[in-house]
């Protein structure tokens, strides 16, 4: 029984935690991926332009 209540007042101490401090990192973490893939698509479309123009050249 001791050891129930022990393991209950652990879990009922870190759940507020759990709870409200993933969802602003969560957040947080999805902008700064939309950032990435954004940079990312960004050398993709310079890197392709690049070699669109060097294929352009004459040899």
């Amino acid at each position: 029984m001791w050891l129930f209540l022990i393991v209950l007042a652990i879990l009922w101490i870190c759940m507020p935690f759990a709870i409200f401090g993933t969802k602003p990192l969560l957040r947080e973490l999805l902008a700064e991926q939309k950032k990435t893939n954004k940079l990312l698509q960004d050398q993709v479309d310079r890197a392709k332009a690049i070699r669109e123009a060097a294929q352009a050249l004459p040899r």
